[in-house]
């Protein structure tokens, strides 16, 4: 019988080879399990008038915890809130989510070298610099995995500060380290379970079976067994509408059929009227026909007459006027009339009537007028507040 060659044959490429020449089984990497809660969410919460500081690092944490997260802190002041993290690989879904949260700053840090976490440098610079700080968060809460952190965990302990841990499956050391740790899935859960009590029942009562039974001891057997009646009942509890019902409405009576209307003929359209008296002005009226033109144009002339007869008008317009603006540039023609009231009271008496006010600045010869839109601006004439020209004569 041929003896079997002495040489060993090479193990494959990417194994390992055990004694006896056999490759070795390659094991898949083993998950670490979820860690539970150690505390509760209302017990982490603390009490009102604290300052929170939040450092995530999202190498570590999912962006999806970022709603459980912010209704966890609620209304709570917030010093500082950051995210560590390369906001610009893997890990660009945290920008989109971030934008709900103003107050979360995304600390973009590549790491540069292979083997080294520059955002967990990054962030226990800062949990480092927040402590030292001349207004120091009063409760810092770290939301990680890693239990590199614990030193810097350690240190604000000693330094007074309030530990709250966040993750999922969180490194015992950190876990044990940290004044609290809450669970950042069971947390999704109370928050979500709390919000559908609010509206149904049934998962308040539920709540509150819960409650009790954490508050029972396990010697109360017979308490035991009314509670686990109780929950068995729950899904087949109705709730109806205590109330009484309301008495139906009485029938109402049929209205009367009304016979239908003749109907009118079509008025004729007439033609807008020049009001005699009430300082309208023709140009401002459109539609006039030829004879209504004539009577508005004749008004004007003799409103533009009689303001020229009252030289104090005319010099309480140029004076308010010079006031406001210098000769040349243009003011709004609501300033003019405003400031003309209050520091000449009393001066339209007897006055010409004027529907219009831009109406009277043109009628003095002092002014240009310009409508710019739904505006009207003024302007003084070069020479304007000189002497006032001689009135007109004849019509």
């Amino acid at each position: 019988m041929a003896r079997p060659s002495s040489k060993k044959t090479a193990a494959p490429r990417g194994r390992s080879a055990k004694s006896g020449g056999r490759p070795a089984k390659s094991r898949p990497a083993r998950r670490q399990a979820d860690a539970a809660s150690t505390s509760t969410p209302e017990a982490a919460k603390g009490q009102h008038g604290q300052r929170i500081g939040v450092l995530i690092d999202a190498d570590n944490v999912s962006h999806q915890h970022l709603p459980t997260l912010r209704r966890f802190i609620g209304e709570t002041p917030i010093s500082a809130a950051r995210a560590y993290g390369d906001f610009h690989g893997r890990l660009s879904g945290w920008r989109a989510v971030a934008q709900e949260w103003p107050e979360l700053e995304l600390v973009d840090q590549r790491s540069y070298t292979p083997g080294k976490n520059a955002a967990d440098m990054r962030l226990t610079i800062d949990a480092v610099k927040l402590m030292a700080g001349a207004n120091p968060p009063t409760t810092l809460i770290f939301v990680t995995n890693d239990s590199d952190f614990t030193p810097v965990v350690e240190d604000a302990k000693r330094l007074g500060v309030r530990i709250v841990v966040m993750g999922e499956r969180t490194h015992k050391a950190l876990r044990s380290t940290a004044h609290h740790y809450l669970n950042l899935s069971e947390l999704r859960d109370r928050l979500e379970a709390e919000e559908r009590a609010k509206s149904d029942p049934k998962a308040a009562l539920a709540v509150l079976a819960q409650a009790i039974r954490e508050l029972t001891p396990k010697t109360k057997a017979k308490a035991l067994a009314l509670l686990d009646q109780f929950e068995k009942m729950l899904p087949d509890v109705r709730f109806g509408d205590v109330r009484p019902p309301r008495p139906a409405a009485p029938a109402r009576e049929p209205k009367p059929v009304r016979e239908p209307r003749e109907r009118r003929g079509r008025r004729e359209e007439r033609a807008p009227k020049a009001t005699e008296g009430s300082g309208q002005d023709y140009r401002d009226t459109p539609n006039l026909s030829a004879s209504q033109q004539a009577q508005g144009k004749a008004e004007a002339d003799q409103r533009r007459a009689q303001l020229q007869q009252r030289q104090d008008i005319i010099d309480a317009l140029v004076d308010v006027a010079t006031g406001l603006a210098p000769e040349g540039e243009w003011m709004k023609v609501e300033f003019i009339k405003k400031f003309l009231i209050q520091e000449h009271p009393g001066l339209e008496a007897n006055a010409p009537r004027y529907a219009k006010f831009y109406r009277m600045l043109e009628d003095t010869g002092r002014f240009d007028v310009d409508l710019r839109g739904s505006t009207v601006y003024a302007r003084l004439k070069p020479g304007a507040d000189g002497p006032a020209p001689a009135a007109p004569t004849g019509a």
